[in-house]
């Protein structure tokens, strides 16, 4: 089946282009949006929504009279910000659900092109969609947001045009109908009472961030994370933060920095970072060496958040931070790494090798920005790992024409599709000139399924895959895996492994002694981390010492 279906093949082919935005050809992906699969329209529909702003309108427009509503679709996606009024007038009447909902997407993003008055006329639409995207471009209309017929979608019988009424006018600022709003405080649908609390707290409305402070008490952990969310968001949107102080003292705050819920600690650390120079930040450098590794790794966010708004390495020493880079838990030490990079020139670099470890993506990263190899090795290590992929990558990004084309090139074929993208990413930003080198052969896989040396490798990972879901001990199989744990590849290898961890008890001998072998694989931490689980499902207690060494 895997030699004729090459759909994973041909969506990897056109995320991959996803990210290449000027260089990428769009016939091949408009003929990609007749594909009989449906999964390959879509990933064409996503590339040729996001490259749209790179692409001349006319381009587009030359479209717009397909019979295929999916190119439709598409072209308004492309379009963005760059339709014309009559454009997204004409699809907001259109039969096809998917064009109207594409619509709806073009008048959230023109916002304040419209007219009131043609917004007004958008909320007797029938498709819900339609009427909620007018009321939130209504809610951008600051003095102008007209109150009358916001008060009576209050009322649609959509709940998420309720919503987006109540969002509008919490944006009306001194307008904002308080006595309205208030009814909805015991509206027979949660959403809406939140949401209603939430629009009077942003306004400063006591009663309303006394609820939400009382939230903070709830017994499950969901609720009081979502107390500080919206209370950071009520900051945000325009109320002092001493006006939440006198709701919410700092030593609360503090407090909340320990909640055994991570995302509640968390969010506090985002609150205190949010009051910048006034925040505690010497009780905040006590913290970092807290016995409780939440609350260090709490402390340490406030601080890194803190980072942005004010210079950082002139306020704390830096000391406490090093410190912190030898603490036993990795999160506390990934945390300090992330924070030092604030101290620029300031940190001692020598003074980090020793701290450079295969999984801190963090301290390779500030090490390799100042020119060192022994950073950018542990980089492209990390390019080779499940986990840690995508923060590999985003790192090397940072270093410019420094990155290593060859490295970030051989990354392009994993199976994670987030990761081609993160990948495909960077290449475009520190070497575009291997673009057109690149694109044939990802149209030919497209247009296709032909798949050329670039998503080779990608193409034996899904054939392990598909063979390891089928947990069969055949002897073609056994066999199979046997070989490919020699596989030049770390993510064939490693699913090769996976795939032998499905047959016991029928592994044989020379398969063990392989995968004794790739617990010291010397390309991926993934690879040794996976042989040594398996390893230990496949050898039985019986099994001599040898093996269990």
């Amino acid at each position: 089946m895997m030699l004729y279906d090459t759909t994973r093949l041909r969506m990897a082919a056109a995320d991959i282009l996803r990210e290449w935005r000027e260089y990428t050809p769009i016939e091949p992906l408009f003929l990609a949006l007749h594909d009989p699969n449906a999964r390959v329209r879509s990933a064409a529909q996503w590339v040729i929504m996001d490259v749209g702003e790179y692409v001349p309108p006319e381009i587009w427009l030359s479209h717009l009279t397909d019979a295929d509503p999916i190119v439709r679709e598409a072209v308004l996606y492309a379009l963005g910000t760059r339709a014309t009024i009559n454009l997204v007038q004409e699809a907001i009447d259109a039969p096809e659900e998917g064009v109207r909902e594409a619509a709806a997407y073009v008048v959230s993003q023109l916002q304040g092109q419209f007219s009131a008055e043609s917004l007004m006329g958008m909320m007797q639409a029938n498709d819900a969609r339609i009427r909620a995207a007018a009321i939130d471009a209504l809610g951008n209309l600051g003095d102008q947001i007209p109150l009358e017929p916001l008060l009576e979608a209050l009322y649609d019988t959509d709940t998420n045009v309720r919503l987006a009424a109540i969002r509008a006018l919490a944006s009306s600022g001194e307008r904002m109908p308080r006595t309205e709003l208030r009814a909805l405080l015991d509206d027979a649908d949660p959403s809406i009472c939140r949401e209603a609390t939430k629009a009077l707290a942003s306004g400063g409305d006591p009663a309303a961030l006394a609820i939400i402070v009382d939230w903070l008490h709830a017994d499950h952990e969901w609720d009081r994370e979502n107390a500080l969310v919206w209370l950071s968001r009520s900051i945000g949107i325009g109320v002092a933060g001493n006006e939440i102080a006198s709701y919410l003292p700092i030593e609360e705050l503090l407090h909340l920095l320990k909640d055994t819920w991570w995302p509640v600690g968390h969010m506090a650390a985002g609150m205190i970072a949010s009051l910048g120079k006034n925040a505690p930040i010497a009780e905040l450098i006590t913290l970092v060496s807290s016995p409780l590794p939440r609350a260090r790794w709490a402390a340490l966010s406030a601080l890194a958040w803190l980072g942005d708004a004010i210079p950082l390495s002139q306020s704390i020493p830096i000391e406490p931070v090093l410190i912190a880079l030898e603490a036993e838990d990795v999160e506390t030490r990934r945390s300090a790494a992330e924070l030092l990079s604030y101290f620029e020139t300031r940190v001692p670099v020598d003074r980090l090798l020793p701290f450079l470890e295969e999984d801190n993506v963090e301290i390779a990263s500030i090490i390799a920005k100042r020119g060192r190899q022994e950073g950018i090795d542990i980089l492209v290590a990390n390019l080779r790992t499940r986990d840690r992929a995508n923060s590999a990558a985003a790192a090397l990004g940072e270093l410019g024409k420094q990155a290593p084309a060859e490295a970030l090139l051989a990354a392009l074929n994993t199976s994670d599709i987030s990761v081609c993208q993160s990948v495909a990413s960077v290449l475009y930003k520190t070497h575009p000139e291997l673009l057109s080198e690149l694109v044939p052969e990802l149209v030919e896989t497209l247009c296709t399924g032909e798949v050329g040396p670039l998503l080779k490798p990608l193409q034996e990972i899904l054939i392990a895959q598909a063979l390891a879901a089928l947990r069969h001990p055949h002897p073609t199989l056994l066999a199979w895996f046997e070989h490919a744990l020699d596989a030049p590849h770390w993510e064939v290898r490693m699913w090769a492994i996976y795939g032998l961890g499905q047959m016991a008890p029928h592994v044989f001998e020379p398969a063990l002694e392989k995968l004794q072998r790739l617990l010291d694989d010397p390309e991926s931490a993934s690879v040794r981390h996976v042989a040594c689980r398996v390893l230990e499902t496949l050898v039985p207690a019986t099994a001599t010492n040898d093996h269990h060494q």
